[in-house]
This record gives C-alpha cells, structure tokens and sequence, in this order.
C-alpha cells in the first residue's frame, strides 16, 4: 500500500492516543513506535537485552486470530515457511531485558501482524478503527500490552544497522526486501534484519538464545550469500565462514564494534524489536568485500532486492538523506527508521570517540 504523509501521521496519533508511551519522534516526524533505551554497560554487551531465563512454548491462547489474513498470505507468498520464533514474554526496564517464549511464524502473521494490516487498511479508507486491536484490548489493556505479550505471538525481530569505514567516510546500508517477503514487501530496510529464532530442530541448543549469534548468522545469509540452513545437526554451522572469521578477528582487535541501541516496540504490531549497530573502523573490510576478485564478496539474499543497496554517508543527516527519495520514513517499516536513526546517532558517537 503506497502511503502518505497524511495516513502516516494519521496512524501515529491514533495509537499515541491509544497507548500510554512516547512515540520516537525524529527531524520532527513523529513514528508509531516507543524505544527502550540501554544502560551504557548494555550498549557494549547486545546479549545482555536478553533474560538468562531460557525461552519455554507460549500458550496457544490467542484474543484475536486472523485466519483470513494468514491464507491470504499463504496463498499469494508461496514460500513461507512456519518456523519457531522466539517471542515476548515480557519486557524489564531495570535492567533492560527481554524474557522470551518460542511460538512460530504463522501465530506471529495471524495475530500481530495482523494488527498492522488491518489499521492501515482502515486509515486507508478514511476509518481509523482497529476491530481486532479492540478485541484484543478486551482482553490485555493497552498499557499492560507495552511490556507484556500474552494472548498474541509477539515475535522478536532484530534489526542491524551496519555502518563501515571506505577510506574516506563512513557509510550505512539500506536495501529494499523483495516482493516474496510476507510483509514489509519491496520497503527500505537495515541489513542484516530478521526474526528472532532457533535454528535447531525444537531448540536443541540454548546458546541459539543469542542476540549476537543471530546476527552473526544472518549478516552471513543476507550479505555473504550463505545458505538458509533449517535445522542444522550444529547450533554454529556457519562459524568457519571466512567473512565471520575475519570479522571477528577485526572485533576482538577493537576494529569493529557491535553495540545495541534499544529495544523497539512497534506499536503496529506490538511487536519488540532488538536494535543494534555493527560499526566496522578499518577501511580493509569494505577493500576486501568489495574487491573485484574478493575471497569474500557481498552477495545479497533473496529477500533483498540485488540492486537495490545503497551505501550512504552519514557524515550528516542531510548527506545520507539525499540518496534516498523524499520521505524515507514512508517507504520503511515503522522499526527500521527507529534502528537506522538509531544507529547512525550511536556510530556517529563511537566515532567521535576513535579520532
């Protein structure tokens, strides 16, 4: 659905009056959104956001399922798959921590997902009212819904914004996600972005419960072309990557930095969102990547649109802004401008910090 200024700002205030949180508001547009910021020890460790607590099966108990939607997504995107999600169980402000449950993909597009659906077809059609969000509200009050995710499959994502050093600036990436992704379809996103889940069959290895893994293991699949493996026999299959070795030897040296930003809750949705930043300090990361006859090329997945990445300085908010078409923030899922702001604020920190 192509959106507008109008329905946007529409939307944010309809749930601004509807929740009882502060939306995240940036270059003065204002995102139906509201960020759980990190202490300054959590910036530095991204598995801190998570409980020690390991993940157990949510309760199948749901207030508002929409099964019309989900078919309808089955059958127009042949290619989804209902995989194991971790989800929110409930978010800890004191430290800031999520404690999470593990339900599945399809629970999350039925009930969340949902959600979001329904109010932009609504504000579409001149009707801002949520049928399914009320009812839901009968059940779980708006308040107790910010920090509590029972009676919906509220599926954890996780967001990665990654800012490198060329040599001569510093540049973040976006990409546009392809036409077969089930929602957010064809809009600008971080790269890596994905849901937050196992990867062994019924969780079999709790070190999968991992901020810092995840990322690991998706920065691989969306940049450097590694297969999607479903249920591998070993939780760290993909550790030998030549590209995470190296990356990880450039972190351990300091050279590369992974820092979370916040925890994200998309008021669409009500759904978390775990943000982080991979800022990369030494220019012979993007030398090597890039380089003609690379041992190590970026090669983008399928969910993302090859010719659609777009490299942009972030020297100021201007410079990078003028890559993109007017009003970014209207063709990107309300999360990922929170991650990208998110993040360039914090690069341009550690920056300053480094010279």
């Amino acid at each position: 659905m192509a959106r507008s200024n109008l329905n946007y700002t529409t939307t944010t205030d309809y749930l601004a009056r509807l929740y009882p949180c502060r939306p995240y508001i940036r270059r003065g547009i204002a995102h139906p959104v509201t960020i759980y910021y990190p202490s300054d020890a959590q910036v530095r460790d991204v598995d801190s956001l998570l409980d020690p607590w390991l993940p157990t099966p949510e309760e199948r108990d749901f207030a508002a399922y929409d099964y019309s939607y989900l078919h309808d997504l089955q059958n127009s995107k042949p290619g989804l798959y209902n995989g194991a999600t971790f989800t929110m169980k409930q978010i800890r402000q004191n430290p800031l921590q999520l404690r999470g449950q593990i339900g599945n993909y399809y629970d999350m597009l039925a009930t969340c997902a949902a959600f979001e659906h329904e109010l932009w077809d609504a504000v579409e059609a001149g009707l801002p009212r949520a049928p399914s969000r009320s009812l839901y509200h009968r059940y779980v009050a708006p308040a107790e819904s910010l920090l509590r995710g029972e009676k919906r499959s509220a599926a954890i994502g996780i967001g990665t914004l990654i800012v490198f050093n060329d040599g001569e600036t510093y540049r973040a990436i976006l990409a546009k996600r392809s036409r077969t992704t089930a929602f957010d379809s064809e809009m600008h996103h971080v790269l890596p972005a994905m849901m937050f889940g196992p990867t062994t069959a019924k969780f079999a290895d709790p070190r999968e419960w991992s901020v810092k893994h995840q990322i690991l293991r998706e920065m691989l699949e969306e940049l450097f072309g590694l297969p999607e493996s479903i249920h591998p026999q070993r939780w760290n299959y993909f550790y030998e990557h030549p590209a995470l070795r190296y990356l990880l030897k450039l972190m351990d040296s300091g050279k590369a930095q992974l820092r979370a930003t916040g925890i994200i809750l998309n008021l669409l949705t009500l759904r978390p969102e775990i943000s982080t930043l991979l800022l990369i300090h030494d220019p012979a990361w993007y030398a090597r990547v890039s380089a003609p006859e690379s041992d190590m090329p970026l090669v983008t997945a399928e969910e993302t649109q090859g010719d659609s990445v777009v490299m942009a300085s972030i020297a100021t908010d201007e410079a990078f802004l003028s890559h993109f078409p007017p009003d970014l923030h209207l063709s990107m899922p309300a999360q990922a401008t929170a991650t990208l702001w998110l993040g360039i604020d914090q690069a341009r920190r550690e920056i300053a910090k480094s010279t």
